[in-house]
């Protein structure tokens, strides 16, 4: 009884802990601000705690520093995709 009791207890706590506490990061995430990607260096950020935003071809585009927003800003075909 006491090995049953303890392996149910250690596996059921540990496995819906671990995903629970997973689950709730993407959830928190998702209720958070929707994150998009820097397009010069990948990296996906936040619009609301961007270093620098520019508009290019009607569209708004964010940038994790200083440096991304000037290369973009340099030459914006390079970084956007036309269909």
């Amino acid at each position: 009884m006491g090995l049953f009791g303890f392996g149910k207890k250690k596996t059921g706590k540990h496995e819906h802990g671990h995903e629970h506490g997973h689950e709730h990061e993407h959830e928190h995430e998702a209720a958070g601000a929707q994150k998009v990607k820097d397009v010069v260096c990948g990296m996906m950020i936040d619009p609301a705690t961007a270093a620098g935003k520019s508009e290019y071809q009607g569209k708004t585009y964010y940038f994790c520093s200083p440096g991304c927003k000037k290369s973009f800003d340099a030459d914006p075909a390079k970084y956007v995709k036309t269909a």
